[in-house]
C-alpha cells in the first residue's frame, strides 16, 4: 500500500457517510463482478502545493470501487512485487507450504484511467462560474474538481465509457496556501475543505458511471461440476444469494451475431436448453443441485444458467394412504 493509503481509506469513510452512490451491498450478489485495474490518473491542473493528484486521485477511486463489493480489483501497480515474489518462492529457497504458483493471476478485464481537468478555486463574475479566472493562488467563492473517466475494454481496447465529471461548492475567500499547506491530499482533513467536497461528489458519481458500465449486468450461475449420480454443482452460494428450492436451466449459448465491418459481437442467437435444475444444498460459495429434467450427460463445466421464472408449488397430499392389506 503506498503511502496516505491510511487516511485515504478513512477518507472514503466519510465518502459513504456524505450521501454515497446509487449502488447498495445489499444487492452486490445479484450483479458480475468484473475484474478491473484502475491506472495514475493524468493531471493537467496547476496546483501549488507539492501533492500527487494522479497517484492520489487513483487511490481514492480504487478505494471506494471496492467498497461496493461490485468489483474485483487488481493491484496493477504492485504486480512487480507480486512477481518477484512468487519467482522468489519457485526458487526452492522457501518451504513447499503455501508457496504461490504460476498463472494463478487473474486476468484484468477492464481499465479505468481518468484525467484531471480542473482543482482548484474559482472567482464567480457576472452571475455565473467564470472557469477563466481560474485563481489557483489567489482567493475564490467556488471550489472545483473536474475530471474525465474513462473504461476500456481489455480484450477489444475499445473505450465502451467516457464521461467528463465536475463539482463545484462554495468556498471561502481565503488563499490556497492559507487552506490547504498542512492538509494531505485524501486524508479526514481534506474532506472537510471546500476541494475534499468537490472530490467526494466527483469520485461518487464516477463510481456510479463505472458501475453502469461494466457492473450492471445480472449474474447468472454457470455449472462448475457435473457429478455421476446427475447432480450439479454451480458457483454460487449464499454469496450470490443463492435460496433452497430456486430452479435454473442449464443452457448452450446460441451463435454469436458478428457485425461484418467491425467484428464485433452484435448479438447472439437463442440458445438450446439441455436440462433443468433444482437447489437442494447452499454453500458459502457454491450450491448442489439435483436434475429435475434432461440429459445429464449433455451436462458440462461452464455452461450457463438462467432462473426459472415460475417455481411449481409443491404439493403435500393430507389423503391418508389406502391399506394393503396386511
Amino acid at each position: 500500500m503506498r503511502a496516505g493509503m491510511l487516511w485515504i481509506a478513512v477518507g472514503a469513510g466519510l465518502l459513504a457517510g456524505c450521501g454515497g452512490g446509487r449502488w447498495s451491498l445489499e444487492n452486490e450478489g445479484d450483479y458480475v463482478k468484473p475484474t478491473i485495474a484502475v491506472l495514475k490518473f493524468e493531471n493537467r491542473a496547476p496546483f501549488p502545493l507539492n501533492w500527487d493528484l494522479g497517484g492520489g486521485m487513483q487511490d481514492i477511486l480504487v478505494d471506494n470501487l471496492v467498497q461496493t463489493r461490485r468489483y474485483q480489483v487488481i493491484e496493477r501497480a504492485e504486480l512487480a512485487h507480486v512477481m518477484r515474489e512468487i519467482k522468489f518462492q519457485q526458487s526452492g529457497a522457501t518451504r513447499r507450504q503455501s508457496k504461490a504458483e504460476l498463472g494463478q493471476l487473474k486476468n484484468v478485464q477492464y481499465l479505468v484511467k481518468g484525467t484531471i481537468t480542473d482543482f482548484g478555486h474559482v472567482s464567480r463574475g457576472d452571475g455565473f462560474l467564470g472557469l477563466g479566472n481560474l485563481e489557483v493562488f489567489g482567493g475564490g467563492d467556488r471550489a472545483i474538481m473536474g475530471m474525465t473517466l474513462y473504461v476500456i475494454e481489455v480484450e477489444s481496447g475499445q473505450i465502451i465509457a467516457s464521461e467528463s465529471l465536475e463539482e463545484t461548492v462554495r468556498a471561502q475567500n481565503t488563499t490556497i496556501r492559507g487552506q490547504y499547506d498542512k492538509v494531505g491530499f485524501g486524508s479526514s482533513g481534506f474532506y472537510r475543505t471546500p476541494l475534499g467536497r468537490a472530490t467526494a461528489k466527483v469520485i461518487r458519481r464516477a463510481v456510479d458511471r463505472v458501475t453502469d458500465s461494466i457492473a450492471a449486468r445480472p449474474w447468472e450461475p454457470k455449472v462448475a461440476l457435473v457429478r455421476e449420480d446427475g447432480s450439479v454443482v454451480i458457483n454460487g452460494g449464499k454469496d450470490r444469494n443463492v435460496q433452497m428450492g430456486q430452479e435454473f436451466e442449464i443452457y448452450e449459448k446460441g451463435e454469436p451475431i458478428i457485425n461484418p465491418d467491425t467484428g464485433d459481437i452484435l448479438g447472439r442467437e437463442p440458445g438450446v436448453t439441455l436440462g433443468r435444475i433444482r437447489v437442494n444444498h447452499v454453500r458459502p460459495m457454491y450450491s448442489v443441485a439435483h436434475r429435475v429434467m434432461g440429459d445429464p450427460k449433455a451436462f458440462a463445466i461452464g455452461q450457463p444458467c438462467r432462473e426459472v421464472a415460475e417455481r411449481p408449488v409443491e404439493r403435500v397430499s393430507s389423503r391418508v394412504p389406502e391399506s394393503d392389506g396386511r
